[in-house]
């Protein structure tokens, strides 16, 4: 039973407005979130990305109050908030099916929950008409749900959760009802409204290209507990572990003299040639070319055992036969520099997907 006592205060520092402490959550005999630790600071666009069943979602609705932990703390902004029910706590969420009212316009819908609090008429139409300019749905204001798209519906969404104006704002997967092209636009936008606003936004996405995209930091989740977090750029070019390094985009798990690393596939040059002197490289054999759009890849497989992945960008006129100097079957060189293999720390938890390496890179 939730417990409607006063909260108590924690010690955080200015910047956190969500602290997480030991946050676990059972659901019978399974772990959804097991002995989490967090911090996200006031006023950033924080994602939690993972695989479906890795908690991510579990522990937005903590933090949102939905779901109450079975041990640990949960404060916003200094206090504890671990005992509040929903409507205590400075907080909305935007789900995915949005949950708009198809009977109420779209202002009407944004407005809802000033009407519930009693917000005065003047003040509400007010935060109303800028919420919507904001979202660039003013001219839509009268229009019933029905009416509008997809990224409209998703915008009325978002403009209802600010209007409110909480601390934190959560949002679980929104742009997966969406088609590509109008979710990759929602994404910059979400960006700029988000830094127009300055809410803490806490994201969930199991998409890796929005958490690279949009955050200002990230937390890779997996078995309910967070593997990883960081800046994208960190956490793509210096993943901590093999499971990061392969759920964070393409990778290829390399042995060295000095233990495993990680090579992205677009470190890697291919060519017929021999192997480009003060480079690391292995010999292999392209059994799968696939045109990609922007990028070509190539599959190899490695003499030595196992196989890799390389790609090329897509960058002349002629970019659809980009791979044709490299056929299917093509004997070839993969080379890198010694600077672009990753080292990772720990024990393998994740297969070796490029088998053994050569002498060459051994010396």
């Amino acid at each position: 039973m939730i417990d409607d006592a006063p909260a108590r205060d924690v010690a955080v520092t200015s910047e956190q407005g969500v602290s997480l402490r030991g946050v676990t959550k059972r659901f019978a005999s399974h772990v959804a979130v097991n002995d989490v630790d967090l911090d996200v600071h006031r006023g950033e666009f924080f994602t939690m990305l993972g695989p479906s069943g890795s908690g991510k979602t579990t522990l937005l609705r903590l933090i949102a109050g939905f779901e109450v932990p079975d041990g640990g703390t949960i404060a916003l902004n200094g206090q504890d908030v671990t005992g509040r029910p929903p409507y205590q706590r400075n907080v909305n969420t935007v789900f995915q099916d949005y949950a708009l009212f198809p009977h109420f316009s779209v202002e009407d819908n944004v407005g809802y929950g000033l009407r519930v609090s009693k917000v005065p008429r003047a003040e509400r139409a007010a935060r109303i008409d800028t919420v919507l300019a904001m979202v660039r749905m003013s001219e839509f204001a009268q229009r019933k749900p029905a009416q509008l798209s997809g990224g409209q519906r998703q915008r009325v969404a978002l403009a209802r959760a600010i209007v409110n104006e909480p601390e934190v704002l959560l949002l679980d997967e929104p742009l997966g009802a969406l088609d590509l092209k109008l979710r990759q636009e929602m994404q910059v936008e979400l960006k700029r409204i988000q830094r127009q606003v300055g809410i803490t936004f806490i994201y969930v996405t199991h998409d890796q290209e929005e958490a690279l995209t949009m955050s200002d930091r990230l937390a890779v989740f997996r078995d309910g507990r967070i593997e990883q977090v960081g800046h994208p750029t960190e956490v793509y070019e210096q993943p901590a572990t093999e499971f990061v390094a392969s759920f964070v985009g393409t990778s290829n798990v390399v042995e060295t003299k000095n233990g495993r690393a990680v090579l992205r596939p677009e470190k890697i040059e291919l060519s017929s040639g021999a192997l480009p002197k003060g480079r690391l490289g292995t010999k292999g054999r392209i059994v799968d070319v696939a045109y990609l759009g922007m990028i070509t890849r190539f599959t190899v497989e490695l003499r030595d055992g196992g196989t890799m992945t390389a790609v090329r960008q897509n960058r002349s006129a002629g970019a659809r036969a980009a791979g044709d100097d490299l056929p299917t079957d093509s004997e070839v060189t993969l080379s890198w520099d010694l600077t672009d293999a990753f080292p990772l720390a720990g024990p393998s938890d994740t297969e070796n997907q490029s088998g053994p390496l050569t002498k060459e890179q051994h010396d």
